[in-house]
Formats: structure tokens, sequence, C-alpha cells
């Protein structure tokens, strides 16, 4: 498979010594060419064409979460969206949710704390990640996930009405809140319906392209292109919509815009598939640089190790494979060995894949599978998953040395059965059953571009900084749209809690600016 090996473990460690430096610098000379904008030049003489209080960009979690609460404190809001739709990537999200201290964790018996939360995430970060950041996101995640079923989110229930934890790589505790078929949609379709109530329509087909400052250097404005050709950023017709108290930034990750993630990362070339929606470009991140925001952490992307080289895009496949991940092995398909504690954090669980040069191999059978196979149809439906007989069935199949797999599951079953994994330390859940009893199921695993870590600096009141880690009056950023929150990598349903937590707050302090 020419696209696997080319992307090797080796080949995406090699350059990692270039993070920081390449990422800041490459940054700069991604600002639009040509002349500038009018509008932009012109600074406090422009010619509005709208107005505004609180102008938010981007209408996903983050987004939608700012605007609720910017609406709530009184300020008049106007939320563009790229897309034909509301909800960007979070409404194709899972969406689970990791909540420090919930009553979900206290009827489970579940300890945890503020410093456990964030030391997870410093060690899935590699340590790179803003502290300060990570505890705030602890500390408020109960209180915000609890806002979201205020606002008529919905998320799962169990055969008895309760909600329940999900496990999740990464976590030295459960702690994620599951969220249901649907997924994000759950939350970004009610944030919508009670942005309606309040007299806030998602203007959709909208593209940001430039900042505009006045002579202060304050932002006072954007100019959006109104239906633009896909992610065209000269196309459409320009608009110039001017906030009177702030721009909120909230219009996620870059992993769909091959030329600019190559910039910051040549690996992720197209050979790497990409799990996002087709608009999660660059341009507002763009903007903010030419804007003078500083830009960090932006040659640190994650990718998502559950996915499936056997479909495009997001898919089926992790919506079954993920939750798998707990109680099912994953073999190197030339080997036949398993290559990883499957519980780890997404980056290292990645690695491990990528280190093998092909698509490795995730096995189980009926009897052991997780949720009673939550997903598994989908993906049978899909291709992604075959059902097989035996395990010899299952390895024949994918071309691996039959005894090896047979003796490397025989393995694994031991330390089900002793609840210990001798080999790599893997936590087995109580409720664990050995591979041994037909039917089979196989399925192939191969790591997509998911989420962008870098974007513009912030301060804890979500304001962007400039290269002098001054304030930029009027401009917030929150969400996947903000940089140097998770470091090297986030745990997983950390970025739900990121982006409500932060986008409450860029919406919150948007609306206590002083009007210009």
């Amino acid at each position: 498979m020419r696209n696997a090996t080319e992307v090797s473990r080796r080949s995406f460690i090699a350059g990692a010594a270039m993070a920081g430096v390449a990422a800041t610098l490459g940054l700069a000379g991604c600002a639009p060419q040509g002349e500038r904008n009018e509008a932009t030049a012109q600074g406090s003489n422009t010619k509005w064409s709208e107005e505004c209080d609180v102008l938010v960009v981007g209408s996903g979690y983050t987004g939608l979460a700012a605007a609720i609460e910017a609406k709530s404190a009184g300020a008049d809001v106007k939320v563009i969206e790229k897309a034909n739709r509301a909800g960007g990537n979070s409404s194709l999200a899972a969406g689970d949710f990791a909540v420090c201290n919930s009553s979900v964790q206290e009827r489970e018996g579940v300890q945890d704390s503020i410093d456990q939360y964030v030391d997870d995430m410093m060690v899935a970060g590699l340590y790179l990640n803003d502290r300060d950041k990570c505890r705030m996101i602890a500390e408020k995640s109960n209180e915000t996930w609890e806002w979201t079923i205020e606002m008529g989110a919905t998320w799962a229930k169990n055969d008895d009405g309760e909600y329940f934890l999900y496990p999740y790589g990464g976590h030295t505790v459960m702690r994620s809140i599951a969220q249901g078929e649907g997924g994000g949609a759950n939350v970004t379709g009610p944030f919508v319906a009670k942005l309606e109530e309040m007299g806030v329509e998602i203007e959709t087909k909208r593209m940001l392209t430039e900042l505009v400052k006045d002579d202060s250097g304050r932002v006072i404005g954007a100019i959006v292109h109104d239906k633009p050709n896909g992610n065209d950023a000269e196309s459409g017709t320009p608009v110039a919509i001017k906030a009177n108290k702030a721009v909120v930034l909230a219009s996620g990750g870059f992993g769909r815009d091959l030329e600019f993630r190559m910039a910051q990362d040549p690996r992720l070339d197209d050979s790497v598939d990409c799990t996002n929606q087709e608009g999660a470009t660059a341009e507002s991140l763009r903007a903010a640089v030419a804007a003078g925001a500083m830009a960090v952490h932006t040659d640190w992307i994650q990718l998502l190790p559950f996915m499936s080289p056997d479909e495009q895009g997001y898919g089926v496949a992790a919506f079954y494979t993920d939750g798998q991940a707990s109680y099912a092995p994953t073999l190197n398909a030339a080997t036949g060995k398993r290559i990883v504690n499957e519980l780890t954090d997404r980056k290292r669980y990645a690695d491990a894949i990528l280190e093998t040069g092909q698509p490795c191999v995730q096995i189980t059978c009926k009897k052991a599978l997780y949720d009673n196979g939550s997903g598994l149809e989908d993906a049978l439906a899909a291709g992604i998953a075959t059902e097989f007989s035996s395990i010899e069935e299952a390895a024949e199949h994918y071309g691996m040395p039959v005894d090896a797999v047979k003796a490397e599951i025989d393995r694994y079953n031991t330390f089900v059965a002793n609840k210990t994994d001798e080999d790599f330390g893997k936590p087995i859940p109580e409720d664990a059953q050995s591979i041994d009893e037909a039917p089979f199921y196989g399925v192939r695993l191969w790591p997509k571009v998911h989420h962008c870590m870098g974007g513009v600096k912030t301060d804890l009141e979500c304001r962007a900084l400039d290269m002098n880690l001054k304030v930029i009056p009027g401009l917030y950023v929150a969400g996947e749209a903000a940089g140097g929150i998770h470091g090297a990598c986030r745990l997983g349903s950390c970025a739900t809690a990121d982006c409500l937590v932060n986008g409450r707050i860029a919406g919150q302090n948007a609306a206590k600016e002083q009007a210009v």
C-alpha cells in the first residue's frame, strides 16, 4: 500500500526538532499576497455594510456557546458560518465530553480531581500545554456540561435512564460523558434552536477573510465574503461588518487545508486523509496573523488512530473501533503481534500504527464486543469491518501470519483472564471477555488528520495576543482556532470541554467590551 508506507512513524518523528520555530515563522508567509482589501487599509474610515456588537465567526460548539453567552449578556450578536449549514465540525463529531467531578462520576464512585485532569492533559501534550488553560477547562468542565443541558443539549443515557461514562485513552480515570446517536449534533442542534429563540439566526455561506483595525490597533470589524465558492477566499461578494464590541474567532482548525498544513508539516501530504468537514481551512487564522496575532504550535497536528483506510473522511469505522479499543488487540499486519496499549493517548497510538508502515488490524469476537458492538452494523454495511468464522480465516483475509495471530490472541486472552496486561500495561476492563468464540470481526486501522493543536495565542480571558504577548483589543479566539492549550496532542473528549468552556468565556467577555 503505497500511501501507507510513505507515511511511516520514522518520517513523522524525523522533523520533530523543528517544532515551535517552523510554526510561527511558517505562518508569517501565509498572509494574503497582493494588494490588501481597501476596506482593511481604510481602518476607521471603512464604509460598513452591516453592524453588530459581537461578531462570532463559526457555528460549532465554540461559536454557538459564545453567541448564546454574548446574547444573554445583552449584546447584539451576529454569527457567520462559511458552510451552507450550521454546526461546523462539531455537528459531525462523536461529541463525548471530558467532565471533572460530575454527578455521573459520583454515582459511579469514580474519584477524580482538577489536578488529575490537568496532569492527564499535560502528559498527552508532552508538557507543551498551557497549564493555566488546562486548569481553567478542568475547573469549569462540570458547570459547563450542566449548562449545556439547560440550553437543551442531550447526552446518551443507559437502559436505566442515566448518563454514563465512556472510556478514552490517556485518561487515568473514567470522566468522559458519552454522547448518543447523532453525536455533536445533539448539542449544536439545540444550541442553534436556542439562538433562534433569542433572535439570532446563523448566517451561512459567509467567509471571513480579513480583520479590520482602527488607528489604535483595536479590531473593529471584519471583511466577509458572501456566498464564496467553496474555500476560495477571493470569491463571493465582500461585505464589511462592524463589530462595535468585539470579534470572536471560533472558526476551528485547518486540517482540510492541504497546502497550509503541509507548510506546517510537509509530511502531511495528500496521502494522509482527514476526518474534518471540507470547510476546515486556514483563512481565519491567516486573517488573525495578518492583524498581528501570534500563532503557536501550528505544526502539532493530531492524527486519529481509530480510522480505516477503506473509507474516506471520518466515515463510520471510528464509531465502532474506538469503543473496542478497551477490549480488543491491535495487531501488526506483518507480524501478527500487538503494537501498543490500545488505551494510550491518540499520539502514541497513531505513532505505533505508523511505525509498522502499513494498516494494522483490530480483531475481536461477538462475545467480547464493547457495548454489544455499538457501531458494528454500520461498519459491516460499509465494508469497513468483516465477519469471520475463525481467527485463522481473519488472519488469512488480512495477509497476516496465522500461527502468530493465534498465539498473540491466546496470550491476550490470558491478560483478560488475569486482568493484567503484561506486555503494554493496558487497564483491562472488569467485564472484558476472552476472544475465542465465533463469529470474529476484523477492521483495518490507519490514522487520519483530525485536530490542529495550533492556532492563535490567547490569555485566560480568550483575548488574542500579539507577537509581544500583548492583548489585541476587540479580538477573542477560542476552540480549535486557539493554539497552545493541548500541546503536542489533545486527549479525546477534551476538545468538547475546551470548545464549550472557552466559547462561553469568549462570549461573556466580548459582551463586556466598551462599544467603539
